[in-house]
C-alpha cells in the first residue's frame, strides 16, 4: 500500500476549492447563499473520523500484542483512513473560497463561522487519516526475511 501523498492531498484541496469558488460564483450571483454545509455534516464528519480512528486503535493494538488481526483488516482499516484524508481534504477545500469571500465581504457572519467551523472539520479528518496510517503498519510475519524483499534459498 502507498502512503498518504501532500501533492494528492493539496491537489484534492484544490480540486475542492475550485469547485467551491465555481458554486459559489453561481450561486452568488444568482442571488443564493454561499454554498456552506450545515452544522448537522459535522456528525457525519465526526462519526466518520471516530470510527476511523477507533479501528485504527484496534489496529495498533493487535500489532503491539495484545491479539492477533488479520492483515486484511489492517488494509481496509488503511485504505478507510486515506478515504478519509482525501475527504476531508476536499471538504476543507470547498469551504475554503466561501471563507475568503465572506470574510472579505462582511467580516464575521453565522455563515462564515459555520464554513470556518466545517473547513477545520475537514482539516481533523485529514489529520486523523494521517494518523491512522501510521497505526495500520503491521510487522513482517518473518522477522528473518531480508529487508530488501529478495528471496534467497
Amino acid at each position: 500500500m502507498t502512503k498518504l501523498r501532500v501533492g494528492l492531498l493539496l491537489l484534492c484541496l484544490g480540486a475542492g476549492a475550485l469547485v467551491g469558488w465555481a458554486a459559489l460564483q453561481w450561486l452568488t450571483s444568482a442571488g443564493r447563499l454561499a454554498p456552506v454545509l450545515d452544522y448537522t455534516a459535522l456528525f457525519s464528519m465526526g462519526a466518520v473520523s471516530v470510527i476511523v480512528l477507533v479501528l485504527g486503535i484496534r489496529i495498533k493494538r493487535s500489532t503491539s500484542g495484545a491479539g492477533h488481526i488479520d492483515p486484511i483488516a489492517a488494509a481496509r482499516t488503511l485504505v478507510l483512513a486515506q478515504a478519509a484524508a482525501y475527504a476531508g481534504a476536499v471538504i476543507a477545500g470547498w469551504h475554503l473560497p466561501a471563507v475568503l469571500m465572506l470574510w472579505l465581504a462582511s467580516g464575521s457572519s453565522p455563515t462564515l463561522t459555520r464554513a470556518l467551523v466545517l473547513g477545520a472539520g475537514g482539516v481533523a479528518m485529514v489529520i486523523i487519516g494521517y494518523i491512522v496510517q501510521h497505526l495500520c503498519k503491521i510487522p513482517p510475519e518473518d522477522p528473518e526475511e531480508n529487508a530488501d524483499g529478495t528471496v534467497t534459498e
